[in-house]
C-alpha cells in the first residue's frame, strides 16, 4: 500500500514539476514565481518519493532511465528536420528539468547505516 502511495506521489511530483516549466515557459517573468513554486514543490515531491523507493525497495537502476538518451538525439533529429530549431534547447530544457530531481532522489548520498527493511 506504502509503494502505491509513494509512487502517486512520484507522479504528482512529476506533473508539478512540468507544470512548473511550461508556466515558466507560457508566463515568462510576470508567472516566474509561482513557476518556480510549482517546479520546487514538485522537484521536491518527486526526490522524496525517489529516495523512499531507493531505500525501501533497492537502488535505481540506471539501465532503467537510459532510454533518456535514445530520446534527445531522435526528437533533437525530428526538430531539426522540421524546422523548429528554437525548440530544441526547450526539448533539452524539460529532459534536465523532469530528470534532475530523479537523479537527486536516485543518488546515494552515503553509505547506509543498516540493511533495507523486509530483505
Amino acid at each position: 500500500m506504502a509503494r502505491v502511495g509513494v509512487g502517486l506521489l512520484a507522479v504528482v511530483g512529476l506533473l508539478l514539476t512540468g507544470a512548473g516549466l511550461i508556466a515558466a515557459l507560457a508566463w515568462g517573468l510576470g508567472g516566474l514565481t509561482t513557476a518556480g513554486m510549482l517546479y520546487v514543490v514538485g522537484a521536491a515531491l518527486l526526490a522524496s518519493a525517489i529516495r523512499w523507493m531507493r531505500t525501501h525497495i533497492g537502488p535505481v537502476n540506471p539501465a532503467a532511465f537510459a532510454f533518456v538518451g535514445a530520446i534527445i538525439p531522435v526528437l533533437g533529429l525530428w526538430l531539426a528536420l522540421r524546422g523548429y530549431w528554437t525548440s530544441i534547447p526547450l526539448l533539452l530544457l524539460f529532459v534536465v528539468g523532469l530528470y534532475a530531481p530523479i537523479a537527486l532522489g536516485g543518488r546515494p548520498w552515503g553509505k547506509p547505516k543498516f540493511d533495507r527493511p523486509g530483505s
